[in-house]
């Protein structure tokens, strides 16, 4: 499953702002990747960015 949306933060949390403004937070069963595809590391530098991200499935 991949989910494009907006990277942000809150109280040092990251998140995926969604379109419809809802929020799902990010945790290590995620894959983020930039819109190129390239894996991406959470850090603040990358707030307000369009990214996708991708549900590790077991």
């Amino acid at each position: 499953m991949e989910t494009f949306g907006t990277l942000v933060f809150l109280n040092g949390q990251a998140f995926l702002e969604l379109e419809i403004g809802e929020l799902v937070q990010l945790n290590n069963s995620f894959t983020v990747e930039d819109l190129n595809g390239q894996p991406i590391t959470l850090n603040t530098e990358m707030a307000g960015k369009q990214v996708i991200i991708r549900k590790e499935v077991a």
